[in-house]
């Protein structure tokens, strides 16, 4: 019997192996034997980017709905003992999810106002309560990293000086602009004070005409977030109605002659003198944009009649939201800036910005779009004067905005 009984034991044994094994083979979750996993890949030198956003990465059994984050603290030793370590950076991480229950999680976040040391990286799941709080786990990763500054050797984490953009851009002049009001106006990365060379020519059947019609310089003016200003009024309303071309030349060095180190041109019509009724006073508008790519940082500026001090909402999400997606404000109800309505996934980005003092007729806002979490495609960008109660969950509608339609390609070469 005891013969018998270590045979039968033996063959319930191997069905059990075999079944496992099967399970962990087509299974594309993690088979309830197997304990979850989850990794941080490698932090290198080559983890920050050249904006300076540090982009972790990893592989996780976890699946892809889970609300993952990532904390990280200073990490030396006194702080570690003392349990003080000053939590720096508080952010979530997106689940891809991958054949075989092997996922990938991505998270992104800045280090320009890290100051140099040790860190600790933790890799938590987390819940939201309802006044909005992340309840973490423990630790289910952790990695380390060293940010050093100048002096540092190998091994370590540097931050890196950003390459700053150089151009000129031209702003779209409205279609039926009118003699009698006609300004062109721009942004550039040229300094403030610097001379701005410019010319307008008619346009016949799309091409310059061989005499330029007006011409003359402007200097650049103070803007905001490093992007400053042009103005020019050519021809003091004495443009007759037509289609026009006008270019637009500076040099970052101001004592060398000539000016062209630097260009841009557009096109626009001019319409004649109307007893029509003149627009309201107030605007807002969005300046010209350059290429926006993903996994990128692009800083979006304009303008407004509202006074200095005064708030704007800005948003950007996909041009297909237009077309009937739900969207919630409600942290508990959302993760990385996903939709969970249907099948629909959007990136998109959302704040509040404040109106600065611009040197001309009209004030100044910018807005740090970060695209990191963006999939290429069609947005659209609204600016408004909308404000948002969070008592009420309710959209506070304004009677000032402005859009605009924008391709963010992929960042691939």
């Amino acid at each position: 019997m005891k013969k018998k009984y270590l045979t039968y034991a033996g063959i319930v044994s191997a069905l059990l192996l075999v079944a496992i094994f099967i399970g962990i083979c087509t299974s594309s979750y993690p088979f309830p034997f197997v304990p979850v996993a989850t990794t941080i890949d490698p932090i290198t030198e080559a983890t920050v980017d050249q904006n300076n956003m540090m982009i972790l990465t990893g592989t996780t059994s976890l699946p892809e709905d889970t609300q993952l984050g990532v904390l990280v603290s200073a990490s030396t030793a006194s702080s570690r003992e003392n349990n003080t370590g000053e939590l720096a950076v508080k952010t979530d991480a997106a689940i891809t999810a991958r054949d075989g229950g092997r996922n990938r999680w991505r998270s992104v976040f800045g280090i320009s106002t890290l100051q140099p040391g040790d860190y600790q990286v933790s890799l938590v799941t987390f819940t939201v309560d309802k006044n909005y709080t992340w309840i973490p786990s423990d630790p289910i990763a952790t990695a380390y990293f060293t940010l050093g500054d100048g002096q540092a050797g190998t091994g370590t984490i540097h931050k890196k000086v950003p390459a700053a953009p150089r151009f000129i851009r031209i702003n779209p002049v409205p279609s039926g602009q009118m003699q009698d009001n006609l300004t062109v106006s721009g942004i550039t990365s040229l300094a403030s004070g610097t001379p701005l060379a410019w010319s307008v020519y008619s346009l016949a059947n799309g091409t310059p005409d061989s005499t330029t019609a007006y011409n003359g310089t402007t200097p650049v003016t103070e803007g905001t977030e490093g992007v400053n200003r042009w103005d020019i009024q050519p021809g003091d309303g004495m443009i007759p109605p037509g289609r026009y071309g006008i270019q637009v030349t500076g040099n970052p060095d101001v004592n060398t002659s000539p000016a062209g180190a630097l260009s841009a041109s557009a096109e626009f019509d001019i319409s004649s003198n109307t007893t029509g009724a003149r627009a309201s006073p107030g605007f807002v508008t969005i300046d010209a944009l350059p290429d926006i790519t993903v996994n990128n940082i692009t800083i979006i500026t304009g303008t407004t009649s509202l006074p200095a001090g005064g708030g704007l909402q800005v948003e950007v999400y996909p041009e297909s939201f237009e077309t009937g997606y739900s969207f919630s404000t409600d942290a508990r109800e959302t993760d990385m800036n996903r939709s969970l309505s249907g099948a629909a996934v959007f990136a998109g980005a959302t704040g509040g910005v404040s109106v600065m003092k611009g040197s001309g007729k009209y004030n100044l806002w910018s807005f740090r779009l970060e695209t990191y979490k963006f999939s290429p495609g069609q947005y659209q960008i609204n600016v408004s004067n909308n404000d948002y109660d969070p008592a009420k969950h309710a959209v506070i509608y304004g009677n000032l905005s402005s859009s605009k339609i924008v391709s963010i390609r992929s960042d691939a070469p």
